[in-house]
C-alpha cells in the first residue's frame, strides 16, 4: 500500500503504523512468539495476550498480509455491510496492543533456531527472540506471470491490491482483473462501483470453480464486468507505465490486444517458508501440521515426550503453523483466524504438561558429557536425548517405552549406583 495521505487528510494504514517499528526485546523470554501479522498472526497475537502470554508478534513488512490488500471483505461474520482488508488488520493491531502484545514491524526472520536451549526466531540484523513457543504465521508471498516488462511495470499498472489509492490511478480507464479466487472477485466489483470496464481474467474455464457463489452471482450479471475463463495474458505493452496488453484463449490460441491501465493481479501466493529449517513442510512448501505428519517427519523426542504433536504443532515440539502458511489451509480470512486462535489453545496445553517447558534449556552436548546417573537424574535429559537417537545411552531402554507420564518414566529408568 502506498504510504500517503488520502484525500480526507488522515494518514494511509502502513503510516498510522509507524509507531510500531520497534526493535523486540532480546534479552527476555517470551510465551509466544508469532511470526508473520496477517489475520492468522494478529488473531494469534489477540489472543495469546489476552489470555497473560507475554507475546510478541513479528512481520517483516507490516500488519495485514494479503488480507490488507482486500478492497472489501463481505462474508466476515459480523459485518453484514463488509469491511476493508485495512480496517480488520488496524482494528486487529489495536486489539492486540490493548491486551499487551508487542507489536514489531519491519523484523524481518532470517531463521528459526531449534537447536539452543531456548526457541529463537533470529532477524536478519542478528537479534535474537527467545520464546517458550512459536506460531508460524507468515502466510504467503504474491504470485507473479513470467512476462517481460512485468518488474518495470509494478507500480506503474501493475498492482496487488485493489483499494482507492490503486483505483485513483487509473480512473475512467479500463482495467483487468486477474485470478479466479475471492480475493479476485472482491477486487472486479470493487473496481467496477466507479463505472469503468473491467475485464476478469481466469485461467480455469469455470469461475465458479474457485470463488464463492456469492461473489459469482453478482459479477456474471453486472454488465461493467466481462468475465474471460480459460484465458492468460500473454504479453504487455507501455512505455513508462502499462497501457495494452494481450489475452490468448487458452483452447483455441486466439490473441486479442487490450487497453489496460490497470492490471490487478489475485493469483494466490507461494509460502514464506524459505528461511525454516527441521520443520516439516510439503513439497509446495507448506507446513505440515499434527495429523499430516507422516512418522519420518517425526524424530526421538515425540516418542520421549510421550505423545503426539497437538493440534496445528508442526513437527518439532512447540512449534506452531496457522493460516496460509499450513498445509491444507481454507485460504479465507475468517479461517485464518480462527487457527491463529486455536494455534494459541494448543499453546496453552503444552505449557501445562510436565516436563515439556524444560526441555530447551538443556542442550544436547551437556547430556553427552553427563554420567549415567546424570543422564538419569531428570526427564528433560531423555527428552533432549532423543532427538539424537544414535547416541541413546546403552543402559536406557529405548524411547519408544518411555510412558506419557514423566514421572513413571523415571521411576521405570532408575539404574543402580
Amino acid at each position: 500500500m502506498n504510504c500517503c495521505l488520502a484525500a480526507t487528510g488522515r494518514a494511509s494504514f502502513p503510516e498510522r503504523l509507524s509507531g510500531l517499528a520497534r526493535r523486540p526485546a532480546s534479552d527476555k523470554v517470551a510465551d509466544l512468539t508469532v511470526i508473520g501479522a496477517g489475520p492468522a498472526g494478529l488473531a494469534a497475537a489477540v489472543y495469546g495476550a489476552s489470555e497473560g502470554l507475554r507475546t510478541i508478534l513479528l512481520d517483516a513488512v507490516g500488519p495485514g498480509g494479503q488480507a490488507a490488500a482486500s478492497a472489501r471483505i463481505e462474508n466476515y461474520l459480523g459485518f453484514p455491510t463488509g469491511l476493508s482488508g485495512a480496517q480488520l488488520a488496524e482494528n486487529a493491531v489495536v486489539q492486540a496492543m490493548k491486551f499487551g502484545a508487542q507489536i514489531s514491524t519491519p523484523s524481518e526472520i532470517a531463521a528459526l533456531d531449534t537447536d539452543s536451549e531456548r526457541l529463537a526466531a533470529v532477524l536478519v540484523d542478528g537479534t535474537r527472540v527467545s520464546s517458550k513457543a512459536v506460531i508460524i504465521a507468515t502466510g504467503a508471498r504474491y504470485r507473479t506471470l513470467a512476462l517481460d516488462g512485468w518488474e518495470k511495470f509494478e507500480g506503474a499498472g501493475i498492482y496487488y491490491a485493489a483499494t482507492e489509492l490503486e483505483a485513483r490511478g487509473c480512473a475512467g480507464q479500463p482495467v483487468t482483473v486477474i485470478g479466479g479466487a475471492n480475493s479476485a472477485g472482491q477486487a472486479a466489483l470493487f473496481l467496477a462501483s466507479s463505472e469503468r470496464l473491467v475485464t476478469l481474467v481466469v485461467r480455469g474455464a469455470d469461475i465458479a470453480a474457485r470463488m464463492s457463489r456469492y461473489l459469482v452471482d453478482r459479477i456474471l450479471p453486472d454488465p461493467r464486468i466481462e468475465v474471460r475463463a480459460a484465458t492468460e495474458i500473454t504479453r504487455l505493452e507501455g512505455r513508462h507505465r502499462l497501457n495494452r496488453i494481450t489475452l490468448t484463449h487458452r483452447l483455441s490460441g486466439t490473441e486479442e490486444t487490450l487497453a489496460c491501465r490497470g492490471l490487478f493481479c489475485f493469483i494466490g501466493a507461494e509460502p514464506a517458508t524459505g528461511w525454516l529449517t527441521r520443520v516439516a513442510v510439503d513439497p509446495n512448501g507448506f507446513v505440515r501440521t499434527d495429523a499430516q505428519l507422516t512418522p519420518a517427519d517425526l524424530d526421538g523426542t515425540w516418542a520421549a515426550l510421550g505423545r503426539s504433536p497437538l493440534p496445528f504443532e508442526t513437527s518439532v515440539p512447540a512449534v506452531f503453523a496457522a493460516g496460509d502458511v499450513r498445509h491444507g489451509s481454507m485460504k479465507r480470512v475468517a479461517a485464518a483466524v480462527g487457527e491463529g486462535a486455536s494455534a494459541v489453545s494448543s499453546v496453552h496445553v503444552r505449557s501445562s504438561m510436565r516436563g515439556f517447558s524444560s526441555i530447551r534449556r538443556i542442550r544436547y552436548r551437556d547430556i553427552v558429557a553427563a554420567s549415567p546417573r546424570e543422564r538419569m537424574s531428570t526427564y528433560t535429559f531423555r527428552a533432549v536425548c532423543a532427538r539424537k537417537t544414535a547416541a541413546w545411552p546403552a543402559e536406557l531402554p529405548p524411547p519408544t517405552t518411555i510412558t506419557s507420564s514423566p514421572r513413571q518414566s523415571c521411576d521405570s529408568m532408575k539404574v543402580a549406583p
